[in-house]
């Protein structure tokens, strides 16, 4: 059975995922790039399974310095920063997972523009993005 790590700040995708994947996928969920690393550490996966906006979380759990990001991107205006954290939220925790050698298959329920998605792909390697939630989509980007 193959193992698939969903990484959001609600249940939807995790639901989902037990829904539509069933037997064929082990689904294990993490609310923060912490939590997410852990669970990698603990049992590696064959998949991570992204959700992009993480506007539910709390900010003490977001990847990024707020205040950095207010500064470099937002003349310091740390509610503009904050919301730009949440909005690119699974991207930044992908990062992390990158950067701890974590390599799986990286899928997103998203519609990303080309080129985003390209240079999503050229910074992380293995990227997918899916417009919604389709089963058959899902498991054809899973790889069957």
């Amino acid at each position: 059975m193959r193992r698939i790590l969903v990484i959001e700040d609600g249940d939807e995708y995790a639901e989902f995922a037990r829904l539509f994947l069933g037997p064929d996928f082990q689904v294990h969920q993490a609310r923060s790039a912490a939590e997410a690393l852990h669970a990698l550490a603990a049992e590696p996966s064959d998949v991570l399974l992204f959700d992009l906006r993480f506007d539910r979380a709390p900010a003490a759990t977001l990847v990024g310095d707020l205040r950095a990001t207010a500064q470099r991107l937002f003349a310091g205006d740390e509610a503009r920063a904050l919301r730009y954290l949440q909005d690119q939220q699974g991207v930044l925790i992908l990062g992390e997972l990158r950067a701890a050698g974590h390599q799986q298959p990286a899928v997103f329920v998203h519609e990303f523009p080309p080129r985003r998605l390209d240079n999503l792909r050229r910074m992380y390697g293995d990227v997918t993005a899916l417009p919604g939630f389709d089963a058959a989509a899902l498991r054809l980007a899973l790889g069957g």
